[in-house]
């Protein structure tokens, strides 16, 4: 019901734009612009649905399945439009980019559903945590403009599948997840540290008081003995689990992506000669970088920075995942990977704040803190649209938004990320702290 609430809401803020178009300026100023509405003409959809899948039309920069979503709503809309189109029903008056963003809308807030749900029940002892999901402005604000909701969706499915111990399904939901768009391949990251983390103790590279896990601490508390070491044939399992869990990622993803190959490859390989060769996006830390020095960087530096970077970020988290005094839930350590990769992405666009969302809600879910984190991105969220308008404006200048504001924008919702990547790695070397452990005693398995 009150997701229900939250998707009225969404609806409501790109209201102007329905009914007015995505015309610029003002999807700026009223803040719906749409990627979606923006991609029906500039893709070529309104041309043919089967654009994506034909270098004979504009390139498709996505991954493999949102060129299937992409392309069945676009099917769904051209049909929807000769068989209504001349009728009194035909409500977007010849504006199919209306429909088709409609028809992407009410597929996107079911994902909203599914993705609160979901979180409810991989939050275990805590299902009111599904409630920062439920309700959050990053959401509200961000679901219209591009497919995000359906990678998060995604990933909160492979997480809550993860933690009930079904590799295959959580594996499935991971391939489904990347090819959607690339961040939830990194669960495989948190997971592998985790298993390496018990091997290690197990050959007793690692101190023992290092493996705590939460039934252990649990146990520990109420027995005064300290925790027995897991038997080798345990860990060994532990390789086995991960080994299932990303032979059936890679198996999704196969059969998703072959058969886009297999219709066009050169397609398919958009996405990836794109992500490497485009310039550093707006919001990004490269473009603010490039924007401080007033000389934007060169798009193959930044794509070896970016890599360097996140690749460091990835290794400092595999470290700490490794020197925790217990055993780090699985989901922290994900958050951690995740908010690495969104600071030294080549791109960091306004819907990117729902890739984090879901992970806060299972990760740290404190209000106070959530509240910070989503403050400082919607504040993000608007100053990058006045951006935008000020720089396609007639206006004269004391009426436009100053670049420095825009600039101040970036650094807050990146100090906001950063500061729940520190609210994180205070609970994991504080365990006491974390308020997940501390529910019920500990016993249930926690994310």
């Amino acid at each position: 019901m009150i997701t229900a609430v939250g998707v009225v809401l969404a609806a409501l803020s790109m209201q102007y734009c329905r009914l007015n178009g995505w015309t610029n300026p003002e999807m700026y100023h009223w803040g719906c612009y749409s990627d979606v509405a923006a991609l029906w003409s500039a893709r070529e959809l309104d041309q043919s649905p089967g654009a994506p899948f034909n270098t004979d039309y504009a390139n498709f920069e996505y991954p493999a399945l949102t060129m299937i979503l992409a392309s069945l709503v676009a099917w769904v809309t051209h049909g929807l439009d000769g068989l209504f189109g001349e009728t009194g029903l035909a409500y977007w008056e010849m504006r199919n980019s209306l429909l088709y963003w409609d028809l992407t809308f009410l597929l996107a807030a079911a994902a909203w559903f599914v993705l609160t749900l979901t979180v409810m029940k991989a939050a275990g002892n805590r299902p009111w945590d599904a409630l920062i999901v439920a309700t959050s402005p990053a959401i509200i604000f961000g679901i219209g403009i591009n497919w995000d909701i359906f990678p998060a969706a995604a990933l909160a499915l492979a997480i809550l599948f993860y933690l009930r111990r079904q590799w295959v399904l959580a594996g499935v939901f991971i391939g489904i997840g990347v090819s959607l768009k690339l961040y939830p391949l990194f669960l495989l990251g948190a997971a592998f540290t985790l298993t390496l983390r018990a091997w290690l103790i197990d050959r007793q590279l690692l101190p023992l008081g290092g493996n705590k896990t939460d039934d252990d601490a649990a146990a520990e508390s109420e027995t005064d003995e300290p925790p027995r070491p897991a038997a080798t044939k345990e860990h060994i399992a532990d390789w086995v689990d991960f080994a299932r869990l990303t032979l059936a990622a890679v198996v999704s993803w196969l059969l998703i992506n072959i058969p886009v190959m297999l219709v066009s490859f050169e397609s398919w390989l958009e996405f990836y000669e794109f992500s490497a060769s485009r310039a550093p996006g707006w919001s990004s830390l490269w473009q603010a970088w490039g924007a401080l020095r007033e000389a934007p960087m060169e798009p193959e530096t930044v794509s070896v920075l970016s890599l360097v970077f996140f690749t460091l970020s990835c290794a400092a988290v595999l470290a700490v995942g490794l020197t925790a005094p217990v055993s780090p839930r699985m989901v922290q350590l994900l958050l951690l990977i995740v908010a690495a990769f969104m600071i030294f992405n080549k791109v960091y666009s306004p819907q990117f704040m729902m890739w984090l969302l879901p992970l806060i809600a299972l990760a740290a879910p404190r209000w106070r803190d959530v509240g910070i984190w989503t403050a400082a991105q919607v504040f993000h969220f608007w100053v990058i649209w006045m951006h935008l308008a000020a720089r396609d404006s007639d206006a004269s200048v004391q009426h436009l938004l100053d670049e420095r504001v825009y600039l101040a924008a970036v650094a807050i919702h990146m100090l906001s990320t950063l500061y729940i990547c520190a609210v994180v790695l205070v609970d994991i070397y504080q365990p006491q702290r974390d308020v997940i452990r501390q529910s019920l005693g500990q016993r249930s398995r926690t994310p």
